[in-house]
């Protein structure tokens, strides 16, 4: 085989495997093409799950949602500012979340559960 046929078929290979792996979050992918011209066009779903809007109708940097903190001293640290916590489970003693560096550049404390001891 010729090296232009070779580089072909690896760009092939790689289109297809990108595809492949990002199947679920794209919605249409189309290749035309000619002697003349390729043309491709791509889209995708829009990732509300990711950037849920803030009070401020900011998107948030960091979201901390779906955590199962089970056992003793389970720590979540995060030093960011524009963060959601929210729907988080601790059960246990010790559990903690912490978020740093808010927007006024003052430690937040720590986010504890309200768990009675068992």
């Amino acid at each position: 085989m010729s090296d232009q046929v070779l580089i072909v078929l690896i760009v092939a290979a790689a289109i297809v495997i990108v595809l492949y792996l990002f199947r679920d979050r794209l919605k249409k992918f189309t290749i035309k093409g000619s002697q003349d011209n390729l043309e491709a066009n791509l889209e995708a779903y829009k990732d509300t799950a990711q950037n849920e809007p803030g009070a401020a109708g900011q998107s948030y940097g960091v979201n901390i949602s779906g955590n199962k903190q089970v056992g003793k001293d389970n720590k979540i640290k995060v030093a960011q500012s524009s963060v959601n916590v929210s729907d988080n489970t601790q059960m246990g003693q010790g559990q903690e979340i912490r978020v740093d560096a808010n927007p006024s550049g003052e430690s937040s404390p720590a986010l504890k559960p309200d768990v009675p001891k068992q």
